[in-house]
């Protein structure tokens, strides 16, 4: 990256210029004049520059020097520094004794200039591979994994972690596109300090997408919706525009961030027509709703498949696959459930249990069952 840019050097001579009655040239690490009050001699290089620049140290030119020297006129020449590196090099005309004053201020000045051009450089670098790194992940980017893998690591995302998609819908009215992107990035910042380590951009403008890194393994996200009715409560008062914020599935793969974005998009055009006086809506309160869409939806198949696959990759001998089977054959009765598997109520309770963990769907609650029994009917080959 380029410290001391032709641009900002340009800027720096503009500024103290008119706090000094005096020319001032700014010269790169090679001694060349890139910035000067005397537009003829930006381009050419200011022997003095090159000596200061060799001495790491100031160096001030007097009458006699001038005629001995190349591209120099009297005054005194302040290397500028970054980061305990000589970047470039501030020339002030006139006589030493004059100058050299303003000299050391103008270097303080353009100094602090170039600190703040550098974060500020640093911060938009930063929020360009943020940007980047979520629209591979929401696109399934697979042929930048290796590179978007690097990038997560700079932001703390990590594989094999509870993550899931959030979408943050603004309905802009006809205003400026400049108010347009400082409401974005107000949103962005309100986002990211209340769901700390979960980068978030703006997505094609809009609308802004956050990865949420849930706080723990074991996280519910339908607990998660009083803390975003919260966030949406100040981000609703900040912009003063209608807001929707949707949640996504939760996933423990980097790789099925995508997935998420999906279902995030599902849940809020769902949430949007059906239950328009509400301002959030997440997946796992409306998915068993949604089910019922007529439409033809990925989703739909890949998650009852999911939820088919949690309970036969775990079920060895078929004895959960039959408890359930069971189970729904007699509308949740424990005890003619008992009988007909020919085991003690405890045993079936430890089955049950054993689903609920799998899957995060509770048999004895009708919705989850209702879930359970689709999956099973849309994947398992024999239902005897």
């Amino acid at each position: 990256m380029e410290i001391l840019s032709r641009q900002l050097a340009e800027r720096i001579v503009d500024r103290t210029m008119k706090a000094v009655n005096k020319n001032v040239n700014i010269m790169n690490e090679k001694g060349m004049i890139i910035a000067s009050g005397d537009k003829s001699r930006v381009g050419t290089i200011h022997e003095g520059a090159v000596l200061a620049l060799k001495r790491r140290s100031e160096f001030s030119i007097d009458e006699k020097q001038c005629k001995e020297l190349n591209g120099v006129q009297e005054g005194t020449n302040i290397v500028i520094e970054f980061k305990e590196n000589v970047i470039g090099v501030i020339g002030i005309t006139g006589k030493r004794d004059e100058v050299i004053g303003y000299g050391r201020l103008i270097k303080m000045a353009a100094e602090m200039m170039i600190e703040q051009a550098y974060v500020m450089r640093e911060l938009e670098w930063n929020n360009k591979i943020k940007e980047n790194m979520i629209v591979s992940l929401i696109n399934d980017d697979q042929g930048s994994f290796k590179l978007l893998e690097k990038y997560a690591k700079k932001f703390k995302l990590t594989n094999n972690y509870p993550m899931a998609v959030f979408i943050v819908q603004i309905d802009f009215e006809k205003i400026s596109e400049k108010r347009d992107i400082d409401t974005l990035n107000n949103v962005i910042s309100i986002l990211e300090a209340n769901f700390e380590g979960s980068p978030a951009a703006a997505i094609d403008s809009k609308p802004i997408v956050i990865i949420y890194k849930c706080p723990n393994m074991n996280y519910r996200p339908v607990t998660c919706k009083p803390r975003i009715e919260g966030v949406y409560r100040k981000i609703s008062h900040k912009t003063k525009n209608n807001v929707k914020i949707s949640m996504g599935k939760v996933y423990n793969k980097l790789t099925d961030i995508c997935k998420s974005y999906e279902i995030a998009k599902k849940t809020l055009l769902f949430g949007r027509k059906n239950y328009s006086q509400e301002n959030v809506y997440i997946f796992d309160i409306l998915k068993y709703q949604m089910l019922f869409l007529q439409d033809n939806a990925r989703w739909k198949l890949n998650e009852l498949k999911n939820s088919y696959e949690l309970i036969s990759k775990n079920d060895k001998n078929g004895e959960l696959m039959e408890t359930l089977k069971v189970f729904i054959e007699e509308n949740g009765e424990l005890n003619k459930v008992s009988n007909r598997l020919f085991i003690h109520r405890n045993t079936l309770n430890y089955r049950l249990n054993k689903i609920y963990k799998l899957t995060n769907l509770n048999p004895k609650r009708y919705v989850d069952l209702f879930w359970l029994y689709s999956s099973i009917i849309n994947f398992k080959t024999t239902w005897n």
